[in-house]
């Protein structure tokens, strides 16, 4: 071989070196590349974990703060029923008023819940705001219902000493009527007619406004049968709360278990 094809033999080995250098070197970056992209990618999980991790700690606290609201409202509300159970209306009056302070407590608490999430919690926690507005509803209408009971009852008492004939006594009846429709189970058909025309009825007596005459009748429908209260044991009346209570508590606990 003369020197020229050995020069230019020489220089092909060269630039052919020079070409498997650079594309192992592309192949170590690509690697390299690869390595890192891998690398941020399990910083960035990691960093996602964490988060989640976080912000389950932090709706479990708002959660945890919501739930004890709740059951101070509770506690309240049960001390405003035990007063009105015991005829004490001063005192249901006073303790009304600290059901309705717990009640913005528990609203206030609510707004969080409202601002962390997630949905299903949220939906979760307005059924039982809603449970909350009911109870107060339904307060203020037995304390109204109370009231409105010692009226007649006044009247009745009276209506005794004047009237002497039992046949003339029409608030003596209408107590009877009421009597009736507190006996009567809730899925009663015919309960809710019978009301109707027992409101009528004391309307027209005059003893008592048809607001008051309304919130009566709406007290004495919603009252359970001692065969429902029976069977609704051993939460009574509350059921509906509680069971509301449960199904926002299940919902917590299954997020934190990392449901979906």
């Amino acid at each position: 071989m003369d020197q020229g094809a050995a020069a230019v033999l020489a220089a092909l080995i060269a630039v052919a070196g020079v070409a498997l250098g650079l594309f192992g070197a592309r192949w170590q970056a690509r690697g390299m590349q690869e390595q890192a992209n891998a690398a941020i990618e399990a910083v960035r999980a990691q960093g996602r974990d964490q988060n989640a991790q976080w912000r389950r700690t932090v709706r479990r606290d708002v959660w945890v703060e919501y739930l004890g609201a709740v059951d101070e409202f509770r506690i309240s509300a049960g001390v405003v029923a035990e007063h009105l159970a015991d005829e004490d209306l001063p005192e249901a009056d006073l303790a009304l008023e600290e059901t309705r302070s717990r009640s913005v407590g528990a609203t206030d608490a609510y707004r969080k819940i409202e601002l962390e999430g997630p949905e299903q919690i949220v939906s979760k926690g307005y059924a039982l705001q809603g449970s909350i507005i009911n109870t107060i509803f339904e307060l203020e209408q037995a304390l109204t219902a109370a009231r409105s009971m010692r009226a007649l009852q006044e009247a009745a008492e009276r209506e005794q000493r004047e009237v002497p004939s039992d046949r003339d006594r029409p608030i003596a009846a209408i107590l009877s009527s009421l009597r009736e429709l507190q006996a009567m189970d809730s899925h009663d058909p015919g309960r809710t007619e019978y009301g109707q025309q027992l409101g009528l009825q004391i309307t027209a007596s005059g003893l008592l406004s048809a607001s008051d005459a309304g919130a009566l009748l709406f007290t004495y429908s919603q009252q359970l049968s001692l065969s429902e209260a029976l069977e609704r044991l051993p939460h009574g009346r509350w059921l509906r709360f509680h069971e509301v209570r449960t199904d926002f508590v299940q919902a917590a606990r299954s997020h934190l278990d990392g449901s979906p």
